[in-house]
């Protein structure tokens, strides 16, 4: 799945750093059957719980796999009503039509898809829901002084060999259809902002996989102390909802 590495250096403040999801997300979750009292979920990297505690708020019983073992104790102490399983997903053995629904949360992007896919959808019940998910930090459409600066920052990089839409995070759509088991219901893009100080701006990049040199997160953080009070961030939470193809089969 992933090289947890980076994230279990980060698990004391990962929980912390990260903005919660917009209450829209679930909602939306909630309304098209993918949570809810006694809907049974699998999640897919769960971190230390981000998204675990209001999936089990809403009444769902969570199956929540992380592969950090930081993260999981993290995890296990935020939703002690959730069963965690320390594993990568690709690990896990996945009894058969035990799920009413797939969730990742900012974590479908490190999955092996050609192999898990197929995997996934034995492990739903026939037309059962996939639901991913992912934040855009850094609306493209919205200019400021401080995510000039961090383009500038980026632009000092090696250019990148996949130049992607930022608002189409991978998994893209295509990927997730691609093996032939899901396809899509609907996706749905929910811009929201935040302010957000220096310190809170570091912390937050420093849960990022590609941002883990010491003198970047400096320059994060002296862009964001060089404006005048708290910076006004623009994000875009986006949400792709599939169904299983079993039961049209």
């Amino acid at each position: 799945m992933r090289d947890g590495n980076h994230f279990e250096s980060v698990a004391a403040s990962y929980g912390s750093a990260r903005p919660p999801y917009p209450s829209v997300l679930y909602d939306t979750l909630a309304q098209h059957g993918v949570i809810g009292a006694g809907r049974r979920i699998l999640e897919i990297g769960a971190g230390s719980g981000e998204a675990t505690k209001e999936l089990v708020r809403r009444g769902s019983a969570v199956v929540a796999v992380e592969p950090g073992p930081g993260l999981a104790a993290r995890l296990q102490r935020t939703c002690p009503e959730s069963s965690v399983v320390v594993s990568r997903i690709e690990d896990v053995d996945l009894p058969a039509r035990s799920f009413d629904s797939v969730v990742a949360a900012t974590s479908m992007h490190w999955v092996d898809l050609p192999t898990m896919l197929p995997r996934l959808d034995r492990a739903l019940v026939p037309s059962g829901l996939m639901a991913v998910w992912r934040t855009v930090y850094g609306d493209p459409r919205v200019w400021t002084p401080f995510r000039q600066a961090v383009r500038e920052i980026v632009a000092r990089r090696s250019p990148s060999d996949q130049p992607h839409d930022p608002l189409d995070p991978r998994p893209s759509v295509e990927e997730l259809e691609a093996m032939g088991n899901f396809r899509l219901v609907r996706s749905w893009q929910w811009p929201w902002q935040i302010d957000l100080d220096a310190h809170d701006l570091r912390a937050l990049f420093a849960t990022f996989s590609d941002w883990q040199d010491p003198g970047e997160l400096d320059a994060i953080q002296a862009a964001a102390a060089a404006q005048p009070g708290p910076v006004t961030e623009h994000y875009v939470t986006v949400l792709h909802l599939l169904r299983s193809t079993t039961g049209d089969r």
